[in-house]
């Protein structure tokens, strides 16, 4: 464990770490879901059409669909990471991590556009900043299934949005779709928000 500077206090307890070493951490679990995410995708796109393959996704629509989950991901952490002892240190590095990225992408204007407008869509949330609702049910539809409403479906949405919604592949089942980007990122902020809470950056 001391060669990894990771020190665990009990069972259920804090898990003390350094920033570089939690950045990596964070970034790989938000690489994870996401490819979780993508993978429903392409199982979706295939069961209406047995001809596609996953290499017709252009790179670009996913390169831009990685960069704003792992941004939308991270803003929502920081969110609730403010008492964090190296805060700032964590944000940097963190999107130190995200310029690299993008620039390997070719989307570092991508990247900027996503940095500003994610945190002004949570900023804007009223119900999860002073209340942290993220995702709530507000009606049912004819079959008896919840619709929902919050930040995580208008966050799934911007991400989709933002990634997909011109693809000819997409836009046939891009309503069937979105609901499952907003189960995968509803998920994928609660066990972030699990592993987040474990850990203090010292």
């Amino acid at each position: 464990m001391d060669e990894h500077n990771i020190t665990r206090h009990n069972y259920g307890g804090k898990v003390e770490t350094d920033c570089e070493k939690f950045i990596e951490g964070l970034i790989e679990l938000f690489d994870d879901l996401g490819d979780f995410a993508l993978s429903r995708l392409h199982k979706q796109i295939f069961k209406a059409n047995p001809e596609y393959d996953a290499s017709q996704l252009p790179q670009a629509d996913i390169d831009h669909f990685k960069l704003t989950w792992y941004v939308a991901l991270a803003e929502l952490m920081f969110f609730s990471m403010t008492k964090q002892p190296k805060f700032e240190d964590i944000k940097d590095a963190f999107y130190d991590e995200m310029e690299t990225t993008a620039a390997e992408r070719n989307a570092t204007p991508f990247l900027m556009e996503a940095r500003a407008a994610i945190p002004n869509i949570i900023a804007r949330d009223t119900d999860f900043v002073e209340h942290g609702i993220f995702n709530a049910p507000m009606g049912n539809r004819e079959e008896d299934t919840p619709r929902n409403r919050g930040l995580g479906p208008e966050l799934a949405s911007a991400i989709l949005e933002t990634s997909f919604a011109t693809n000819p592949l997409v836009g046939p089942f891009y309503e069937d779709i979105l609901e499952t980007f907003e189960l995968e990122f509803n998920n994928a902020y609660g066990h972030c928000s699990i592993a987040c809470a474990t850990f203090v950056v010292v």
